[in-house]
């Protein structure tokens, strides 16, 4: 007698059998028992989930000698045959071999036959979606009105190829893939009873390995009884060519460290142990899964069907890094997965995909930058403002606080502030840079607190007037001040100029010495977005961040509007 593979030889028998599926098995027994049964089913799904052996099922409780019935008896002559494949009642037939509209026309013709020796005729179309486009519509009419003693069962992997009109005239059964407990408790039933000794963390590997599919798990276990005595799962890596964890999270640490030698020289191992990187590249997506899960999820253990000491390894990984990087790198690591898998180099794909993944290892997220922003704004002094001893001495321990990139962008940005623009005249700034009292060396004066006496000024001015100053940027140089208008507001000169000699007046009485004002005008040339736009796209580092997030610019905001922009609400 041949031998028959664990999964013929445990094919489910009844609906009671089926994993994974209860909700359809408690359709069909309540459909039975209550004589509701339709004279024609969809059933769609993955492979290996049980849709022919649920369409075997059904023919067995309507042509059981004590049926219909939704508990077959399995023993008659008519559960015997269909068990065996031998029934004439029940016609299974390939829908990729029997295509055309001929073989359609032929099936038409013979449904008009009672059946032989049960109650009803089943035709069971196995991978419905190969029919051409003629063989549906010579379907149509008998898949819809078909003799009373015939029931039609379209199974298909592919529902997106089912014609609506097809799909409306059968009842739509979609069965669902297994999940990874139930495999094993299933795999451990089978494997008790078949005498096969095998660990329980390979029983693990082995529902992993399915993805949902109990025909390709039971496979996989017949595999491995032959492969050796006692299972183990050091023999499943072997056979499938899985990667060990030790891999697994070692390339993962590299690619969230930015270790790109670490990662060269992980696919170089993999490559020496003779590992499929089209196989590895699928785990490694899973793996990154998972570290997203548990660093989202409180209790990942509850959602990740993990061992220990993969749940630790992958509780480590989440402590290193963040849910914003590893979203990116998970999109990431799933491109990689389709290029490795399409690739004619599959080595040289799976390296360009992490090394570019692994770059962005040094991206801050939105709100590590918003800090830094808001950091910067306290430690920079805005133009006109005091320098006094006590807020330098503030400013020197925040800079011990922030990194050697902070600072220098802090100092950029203080240079940028303090000068001045001018068309005739560079002005000079003056900092303070140390706590050193220079009282005795420069008497205190209005070029120290400027701001505090334009203010005073502007409030003796009338309220008119005094707004149209107020547009000013204004700097002191000895007894010269400085009053600049920039761009739009150069339509405030002539009102500003006619009063000048009663500014001056003004200020020189408040500040106790002559003050002369100069009035200058800053005219910007402003560039149309377009240009722009056009001209920032240009630069490599736009082009690159560009390209690596798959990005387009969407709206350009110059410097001087950006900084008037607050933190917070619609422009974050």
């Amino acid at each position: 007698m041949s031998y028959l593979v664990l999964a013929r030889k445990w094919r489910p028998q009844n609906f009671d059998d089926l994993s994974g599926q209860g909700p359809i098995a408690n359709i069909f027994k309540n459909a039975i028992s209550q004589g509701r049964i339709a004279h024609a089913y969809l059933f769609s799904g993955p492979r290996g989930v049980g849709k022919t052996s649920t369409a075997r099922i059904l023919s067995k409780a309507m042509n059981c000698s004590e049926g219909p019935t939704p508990a077959p008896c399995g023993v008659c002559d008519s559960c015997s045959a269909i068990a065996e494949g031998s029934s004439v009642d029940v016609i299974e037939i390939d829908g990729a071999s029997n295509n055309s509209v001929d073989d359609i026309r032929d099936l038409r013709e013979r449904v008009k036959y009672a059946p032989s020796i049960g109650k009803y005729k089943l035709y069971i179309i196995d991978e419905a979606h190969m029919l051409s486009s003629s063989a549906f519509n010579a379907l149509l009419k008998t898949l819809e009105e078909p003799p009373s003693h015939v029931i039609f069962v379209l199974a298909t992997t592919a529902l997106k190829k089912i014609p609506a009109t097809i799909l409306s005239r059968c009842q739509h059964m979609p069965f669902r893939r297994i999940s990874s407990s139930l495999i094993r408790t299933r795999l451990q039933e089978i494997a008790t009873k078949e005498d096969i000794p095998v660990s329980a963390s390979a029983l693990s590997l082995i529902a992993r390995a399915s993805e949902g599919s109990m025909r390709d798990a039971l496979t996989i276990l017949d595999q491995l009884s032959s492969f050796a005595h006692e299972v183990t799962e050091e023999h499943l890596k072997n056979l499938l060519g899985l990667a060990d964890l030790e891999i697994l999270s070692r390339a993962a640490k590299a690619i969230i460290e930015g270790n790109r030698q670490e990662i060269l020289e992980s696919i170089e191992l993999l490559v020496d142990q003779g590992a499929d990187l089209k196989i590895f590249a699928k785990e490694l997506v899973q793996f990154f899964r998972d570290v997203l899960v548990a660093s989202v999820v409180k209790n990942p253990e509850l959602i990740l069907d993990l061992s220990t000491e993969e749940m630790v390894t992958i509780q480590h990984m989440v402590s290193s890094t963040s849910e914003d990087q590893l979203t990116l790198m998970l999109s990431e690591i799933m491109k990689a997965e389709t290029a490795v898998r399409n690739a004619s180099s599959p080595r040289l794909a799976l390296e360009m995909s992490l090394i570019r993944t692994s770059f962005m290892s040094n991206m801050k997220s939105i709100k590590d930058v918003i800090e830094n922003i808001d950091k910067l704004s306290k430690i920079v002094t805005p133009p006109g403002d005091k320098i006094s001893p006590k807020r330098n001495s503030t400013a020197v321990r925040s800079e011990k606080e922030l990194p050697d990139a902070v600072e220098t962008v802090r100092k950029t940005e203080a240079v940028r502030r303090y000068q001045q623009p001018l068309q005739e005249k560079k002005i000079e700034p003056v900092i303070e840079t140390t706590q050193k009292d220079t009282s005795a060396e420069r008497p205190e004066s209005a070029d120290d607190d400027i701001s505090s006496v334009w203010e005073k000024v502007l409030k003796r001015i009338d309220p008119p007037l005094a707004s149209k100053i107020a547009q000013a940027d204004i700097s002191l140089q000895g007894g010269e001040l400085f009053m600049v208008l920039n761009g739009g507001q150069a339509v405030f000169e002539d009102a500003i100029r006619k009063n000048l000699t009663v500014l001056e007046k003004e200020l020189s009485q408040e500040v106790g010495s002559p003050i002369t004002i100069i009035l200058q005008l800053l005219h910007k040339k402003k560039m149309r977005k377009k240009d722009l736009k056009n001209k920032i796209s240009k630069k490599p580092v736009i082009q690159e961040a560009l390209k690596l997030f798959e990005g387009r610019i969407i709206d350009i905001i110059p410097l001087d509007q950006s900084r008037k922009i607050k933190n917070g609400g619609d422009h974050v």
